[in-house]
């Protein structure tokens, strides 16, 4: 039977896959050398990266996570929950933050958007929907409990909820 090869981005091998449909994202690439205006970050080689490299810099923007913030518009939403959450609130935190640190050196865009505590409930709010996942991740690694996801594609954010 032959393997007809269909072009709609399903992640298959041998497919291509779908283009972004984030709004964030240039629909065309950025100059190289544009600087983020809000962060300092630089848009080189096709991504953004935490150095920028002097006298390179041939326009201002704002990157794809400094646009999110201004329009508080996360694409990640990270939900603690628990008896157990008041108890470990400080090492859970320094978790968190430590999970941001380290992904930001490799994907400068993804970032803690805000940390808001309410009613024994600590929500984060982030710029990409893969830091959200990581940071559900590394709590339950660390924590145990429970761990659910719930993705909206259409809106493209991911809801992550850890209770224990």
């Amino acid at each position: 039977m032959a393997h007809l090869s269909n072009r709609t981005g399903v992640d298959e091998k041998g497919q291509m896959a779908v283009r972004s449909m984030d709004v964030y994202l240039p629909k065309r690439g950025l100059p190289e050398g544009a600087l983020c205006k809000g962060c300092g970050i630089m848009y080189h080689n096709k991504r953004w990266q935490m150095e920028t490299i002097p006298g390179k810099s041939s326009c201002e923007v704002l990157c794809p996570a400094c646009q999110r913030m201004a329009d508080h518009n996360p694409a990640g939403v990270v939900t603690l929950s628990g008896p157990y959450l008041a108890a470990h609130r400080d090492e859970i935190l320094n978790t968190i933050k430590q999970q941001e640190a380290k992904s930001r050196e490799k994907n400068p865009i993804g970032r803690i958007m805000e940390i808001t505590e309410e009613d024994g409930t600590i929500t984060v709010t982030t710029t990409e929907d893969k830091l959200a996942q990581k940071l559900g991740r590394e709590v339950y690694k660390s924590q145990k409990g429970e761990l659910h996801y719930q993705w909206s594609h259409e809106q493209r954010i991911v809801r992550v909820e850890w209770m224990r």
